[in-house]
């Protein structure tokens, strides 16, 4: 196992044809590797009691939350998982929600929609260069189109009930 600092988490939601981000603030954190065969991940996100009642209809209706998770550092691009809620507990200052994940999207895929973008904009040579550069020191999350396609992809598998 490995584990690192939950830098922070924001759920993924559809909404009216889109993907919005809901920011859950972090008190502490931790996310862990578990390294077995499932290739799962816990993330236990401590966060204000003021998130328990979303969190526990998720838990009730076994639904699942698509998630970005930025580990360690906010220079680090996120990491975007499907999980679903296995415990809250209270704590004297807030609540601990543990989820269990599994990575659905990872840096390289993002960095390959910015290039398409690129190229589908009609960019080359010199210019198309520069033009990444650009936009791969400006990901501060992914790109809109990356997103709307997984979630899209993930609801229509049927494996999971997206909230």
């Amino acid at each position: 196992m490995k584990t690192f600092k939950l830098y922070s988490l924001c759920v993924l939601e559809g909404k009216e044809g889109s993907i919005k981000q809901r920011a859950i603030p972090l008190k502490d954190g931790l996310i862990i590797n578990m390294e077995n065969e499932d290739r799962t991940w816990h993330i236990d996100a401590v966060t204000d009691s003021t998130h328990k009642p979303y969190f526990e209809k998720v838990k009730e209706e076994e639904g699942h939350l698509l998630v970005d998770a930025i580990i360690t550092s906010k220079n680090n691009h996120p990491a975007t998982m499907v999980t679903k809620v296995i415990t809250i507990t209270e704590l004297s200052d807030g609540i601990s929600v543990l989820l269990e994940a599994k990575l659905v999207l990872q840096k390289d895929e993002v960095i390959e929609d910015v290039i398409e973008d690129l190229v589908a904009e009609g960019l080359s040579g010199e210019e198309l260069v520069n033009e990444f550069k650009e936009r791969k020191n400006n990901l501060a999350a992914h790109s809109e189109k990356t997103l709307e396609e997984v979630y899209a992809s993930l609801q229509q598998s049927g494996q999971y009930q997206l909230r």
